[in-house]
């Protein structure tokens, strides 16, 4: 199963590239930026700081929603959301994901160059209070519906990893979960142990 870093720099830890490091050198499979709220000039510099500890340790390195910057400092992934790759058409990068929210959308995100999905928020979580949880029912039918992996965000930890790999899902994407963990090798062990 895949782990995949998503960043939150206002609910780490520690700062974030501290984090980072430790949450790379822990064997993490791919490292998200996503910095929604940050202005253009400072993701880019973060983005170059956040790829350079990715690449030290061989780890994926992906943009969320800023495919300029991605484009300028040569990152091959990046993840954007279903409204946003809807509207731009098919993105010109080697690997290309989606967010969706429905079955419904799986086609539509293969057919724009979907290299792979992310369907959540499939438990409760903290970073979106008050919006209801899709379930482990929904995400079966996601993965069923898509021929490329998909990723499951929203409220993952190593206590619920097992049914979502038994949905089907090729990993999930943790936030807070490694955001906010004072051991972020000790999380990813126990993931990687179901």
């Amino acid at each position: 199963m895949k782990i995949i870093s998503v960043t939150d720099r206002k609910n780490c830890i520690r700062p974030l590239e501290e984090q980072v490091e430790l949450i790379c050198k822990a064997g993490v499979d791919m490292v998200v930026l996503r910095e929604k709220d940050m202005p253009p000039e400072d993701y880019l510099a973060l983005a170059d700081s956040i790829r350079r500890i990715c690449a030290r340790y061989e780890t994926e390195f992906c943009i969320n929603g800023f495919t300029d910057i991605a484009r300028d400092l040569g990152v091959g992934t990046v993840w954007v959301s279903f409204p946003s790759i809807t509207e731009s058409g098919r993105l010109d990068f080697p690997k290309v994901g989606v967010s969706v929210h429905s079955v419904g959308e799986v086609d539509v995100a293969e057919n724009l160059g979907a290299g792979f999905i992310i369907f959540g928020n499939v438990f409760e979580t903290s970073c979106k209070p008050g919006k209801p949880a899709a379930g482990l029912e929904e995400l079966s039918r996601i993965c069923c519906k898509s021929d490329v992996p998909v990723y499951a965000i929203g409220g993952m930890c190593p206590e619920n990893a097992s049914a979502v790999s038994d949905a089907g899902a090729a990993g999930i994407c943790m936030m807070s979960g490694l955001m906010a963990a004072p051991d972020p090798a000790a999380v990813i062990e126990a993931v990687r142990r179901v």
